[in-house]
């Protein structure tokens, strides 16, 4: 078992990727930096102790870039600018953040700033953020499961950009988000030919692709249930697990990612019943390599208990002695 590690920007890591259970890191491309890409990905490249460095790019995730609100009487009006322009069948509806929000779609406008009605009074529409949220904010993912979208491009420039800083210092592992077909491929390699490819599917069109045209790829690249999006974008919610099924069947390396440990982001409360099974289903379908989201990963407690949480439920799954125990949320030598 192996365990993949999302590392936020400008902090030094080296505590946390030491872990022999640790393969490797992911760099979000969607966070801010400071200084230049090249700069950025060779100061990870160092801190990384010679494991392995994914630079995930998002590709055609449709993400928020600008949010903005007008206000008349008892309604507003909400603007969210995408990554991408798009083609829709209106009204429609659209959920953000892994679903956390969800509101319907009335008109859009320059082909990405889509227009949604809200009300505070009537509590209808996209909610203005509340007491203690955050709200809608720039960087949250869209995911519209309507049959009629269409979505203009994969790459965006940030991705091209960071596919030449990183070939230029000899770094080519790419996660590559919301592949649906082989073109998505070739547009990175076409780029950088020595890529390393992990193809995140996080749609229905990516199980599609994955359940007909893998096969041509598979000495190519290797699969990522990404289940952050994909949980969203299927059409039922229990589809999920054939979806993780099919994944690992079809590429026995594949990773299993996203909403994993969640409750680790409370740093005094005990991790749930639910987070320990989560993972040890994802052991018991055939996953041997695992990826930590941005929000376990943003603190180096909850990544450190993660971490080790990983390593005790690896253990058992491998039949060993577990040489860890947990104690009123905090897990002892």
């Amino acid at each position: 078992m192996k365990l993949l590690l999302t590392i936020p920007p400008n902090v030094r890591f080296s505590e946390v990727v030491t872990h022999p259970i640790v393969e490797g890191i992911r760099i979000n491309t969607t966070l801010p930096i400071q200084g230049t890409i090249e700069d950025y990905l060779q100061q990870a490249q160092e801190q990384a102790d010679k494991k392995d460095v994914w630079v995930d790019l998002k590709c055609r995730q449709l993400r928020i870039i600008n949010y903005t609100v007008d206000f008349h009487n008892d309604r507003e009006t909400h603007y969210i600018e995408l990554s991408h322009k798009i083609k829709v069948h209106l009204p429609v509806e659209m959920y953000i953040d892994d679903g956390n929000f969800s509101a319907t779609i009335t008109d859009i406008l320059n082909g990405n700033k889509l227009v949604v009605p809200g009300s505070v009074q009537k509590k209808e529409g996209l909610p203005l953020p509340v007491s203690s949220q955050s709200g809608i904010r720039p960087g949250m993912s869209i995911s519209i499961l309507d049959k009629s979208l269409e979505i203009d491009g994969y790459l965006t420039d940030k991705d091209k950009e960071y596919v030449e800083s990183s070939r230029k210092i000899g770094m080519h592992r790419y996660m590559l988000s919301f592949v649906e077909q082989g073109s998505d491929i070739d547009s990175v390699r076409n780029l950088d030919p020595d890529a390393i490819i992990l193809a995140k599917i996080e749609s229905e069109k990516g199980l599609d692709f994955v359940r007909q045209d893998y096969r041509n790829y598979r000495n190519n690249i290797t699969l990522m249930a990404a289940r952050g999006d994909l949980y969203v974008e299927v059409d039922k919610p229990d589809k999920i697990i054939n979806a993780c099924e099919d994944i690992i069947r079809l590429d026995p390396s594949a990773t299993f990612a996203s909403r994993m440990f969640e409750s680790l982001k409370d740093l005094d409360k005990i991790p749930k019943c639910q987070d320990l099974f989560d993972v040890y289903c994802g052991m018991k379908l055939g996953y041997k390599r695992f990826l930590l989201g941005d929000d376990v990963c943003f603190y180096k407690e909850s990544v450190l208990a993660a971490i080790h949480l990983f390593d005790l439920l690896a253990e058992k799954y491998e039949h060993y002695t577990p040489k860890k125990k947990i104690f009123f949320g905090k897990l002892q030598p």
